[in-house]
């Protein structure tokens, strides 16, 4: 893994856990807590996915982000 990522942390039974502050964590997670509540396990192990898979910059990589 390069110095420039940063991996989602992984929390038994829950999937997952988002990384501080990365906009598209926050949206998987919605959609996940969305996709549990109307029993989707499908759902749920896509939101899962997206977490995991992207990558994860820190917030001193972005250069102008607010």
């Amino acid at each position: 893994m390069s110095d420039d990522k940063i991996p989602a942390v992984r929390i038994s039974g829950t999937g997952p856990a988002p990384v501080d502050g990365c906009r598209i964590c926050y949206a998987a997670v919605q959609g996940r807590a969305a996709a549990w509540k109307r029993g989707d396990n499908r759902g749920v192990q896509n939101y899962n996915e997206m977490i995991w898979q992207h990558p994860h910059q820190r917030a001193t990589d972005r250069r102008g982000a607010t």
